[in-house]
């Protein structure tokens, strides 16, 4: 599978949430950090995800498979503040939505340059 350009990433995603292609902003994921309630919402996701490409297997799924699932693409939608996660397949994007109150940016402990 060929991976997506930024901008076919940010197009999917504004289709499948249905906001304003200019609020969203493209993060990195090793920046950002999500409370206990975002993960089991990405845990339930993931199954869902799964259950539906016939691909969930019988034992339990981590949080760090699940979550790895959605990282593909992150985004942070200004307008509501939430973060918007996005897993890629060949066809079409499965994006969920975080509250903005279940996640927050990790904070930096080097200067910025």
């Amino acid at each position: 599978m060929r991976s997506l350009t930024d901008t076919e990433a940010r197009s999917r995603a504004v289709r499948a949430v249905g906001c304003g292609r200019d609020t969203l902003h493209e993060l990195d994921y090793e920046d950002v950090a999500l409370s206990n309630a975002a993960l089991a919402l990405v845990r339930r996701a993931a199954h869902g995800v799964l259950r539906r490409l016939g691909a969930e297997s019988a034992g339990p799924l981590s949080t760090g498979r699940a979550l790895a699932l959605f990282l593909d693409h992150v985004f942070w939608e200004e307008r509501s503040g939430g973060l918007i996660l996005c897993a890629e397949f060949p066809d079409a994007s499965v994006c969920l939505p975080i509250p903005r109150d279940f996640w927050g940016l990790k904070p930096r402990f080097a200067p910025v340059q």
